[in-house]
């Protein structure tokens, strides 16, 4: 076993000895690596810099001019290429969709003022009851219906018209003339400049006028002729549809009503009216006015009814003996209170001074009309030509209806919303010619 050095032992006198310097190590080759190159003579290790003696190295080459700073190049992204603008698609107009005030029928024109006019009076009366909105869809399913009505009565007149003789032509152009005479001396007083001065207003022309009244003529005749054979109208539905409808063939029992009155505002001063009346004023008028009553009701005991009326009322009807003329029920506020014992009374009889909020009254109850019921056997040739005439209005508009399916139609949808906005837009004349 080898023995280890034993440490030197340091004496006074001996100066220190310095450390001898360390050889390198030689470094040991291996077989993979390859064998490296002497070193050159008076090579030195590289000095490795401080990233901060590095930027100052670097500060003092550009402050000397050493090096010339430029910016470095930028690298600019691709834009993305942008998107192809989205066009909206084509819009494929629907068979109807046409706007036009002019509607062609197979080879024949209908104007809106020709489809407008004769709904002049139910127009008005629907837009004097309907809100805005329910006015035009009214309107709009009313026009709907007109406009194949229409469509189906030109037809209709084409068909006739095309197996009219020609020795009855003249016979059609007479009765039209005699269907305008009869319209303008009804409603124009026989002015005919009165007449076209209304259609003008109304969009028409005296020709289009005309054609409208030949169509109505020859399509009336003609649906009866083929219709009218049809119809069949059986004893059992005559008695049927009277007895659903007993009501419009009864009467109830009314009676009439005479009232002699003394109303307030009569007994105030001229010129005063009960909302200005002072309250002094109207408390003597209500204190005379129930003087006036006590006095009139005094004299019936001496006179009748109608003579006492005529020299005691106040009321609109004195001149009359106080009669209201016949009444079902009682009459409204503040007359209800008057006119309900009336109906408890017998024939000839009346009450005692009643007073309302307006004056003082005494009631009578006049002459006393039964209840009436018109036997079956009285009205059954009414009712036959009431139903023959609601069989035949059906069956033509059902044949107008179908034929108005055939036809070849172009632009009815923008047809009607013309119709419609130039109905709601424009009231017609107030003239009529029916």
């Amino acid at each position: 076993m080898p023995t280890a050095p034993r440490p030197a032992v340091k004496t006074e006198s001996e100066p220190e000895a310095k450390p001898a310097p360390t050889a390198p190590r030689p470094a040991v080759k291996t077989e993979s690596e390859p064998a490296a190159k002497p070193a050159p003579s008076g090579a030195r290790r590289p000095v490795l810099k401080t990233e901060s003696e590095l930027a100052a190295d670097r500060r003092e080459r550009v402050r000397t001019g050493k090096v010339v700073v430029t910016e470095p190049p930028r690298i600019e992204r691709p834009k993305p290429a942008a998107p192809p603008p989205v066009l909206p698609e084509p819009v494929q107009p629907s068979p109807n969709s046409i706007r036009s005030d002019i509607l062609m029928v197979n080879n024949n024109s209908l104007s809106v003022a020709e489809i407008l006019y004769p709904l002049r009076d139910w127009i008005e009366q629907t837009r004097s009851t309907q809100t805005p909105r329910g006015f035009t869809d009214l309107l709009r399913q009313r026009l709907q219906e007109h406009v194949r009505n229409t469509i189906g009565s030109m037809l209709v007149f084409e068909e006739a018209f095309s197996k009219l003789p020609e020795e009855r032509h003249q016979m059609l152009e007479d009765a039209v003339d005699r269907e305008i005479d009869k319209r303008i001396s009804q409603s124009f007083g026989d002015s005919r400049a009165r007449y076209e001065n209304h259609l003008q207003d109304n969009g028409l022309t005296v020709e289009q006028a005309r054609a409208m009244i030949k169509r109505q003529v020859m399509v009336s005749g003609y649906t009866h002729d083929i219709l009218a054979p049809q119809i069949r109208i059986r004893r059992d539905e005559l008695l049927a549809h009277y007895r659903r409808n007993i009501t419009q063939y009864c009467t109830e029992e009314t009676r009439e009503l005479r009232l002699i009155a003394a109303p307030y505002a009569a007994f105030l001063p001229s010129g005063v009216q009960s909302e200005t009346a002072t309250k002094a004023a109207m408390a003597r008028a209500k204190l005379q006015a129930m003087r006036h009553i006590r006095a009139a009701f005094e004299k019936l005991s001496e006179q009748d009814f109608q003579t006492v009326a005529r020299e005691y009322s106040r009321g609109v009807h004195a001149a009359d003996g106080g009669s209201w003329g016949q009444i079902g029920q009682p009459l409204r506020a503040p007359l209800d209170i008057v006119t309900q014992p009336i109906f408890e009374l017998d024939q000839g009889r009346y009450t005692q001074p009643i007073q309302t909020e307006t004056g003082w009254y005494i009631a009578q109850c006049g002459e006393i009309m039964s209840a009436t019921k018109t036997p079956f056997s009285e009205i059954q040739n009414e009712l036959r030509a009431e139903l023959e005439n609601q069989r035949f209005a059906k069956l033509a508009s059902d044949y107008i209806y179908r034929l108005a399916e055939h036809a070849t139609i172009s632009g009815m949808n923008g047809f009607v919303e013309i119709a419609v906005e130039q109905a709601v837009r424009e009231r017609p004349s107030d003239e009529q010619i029916e």
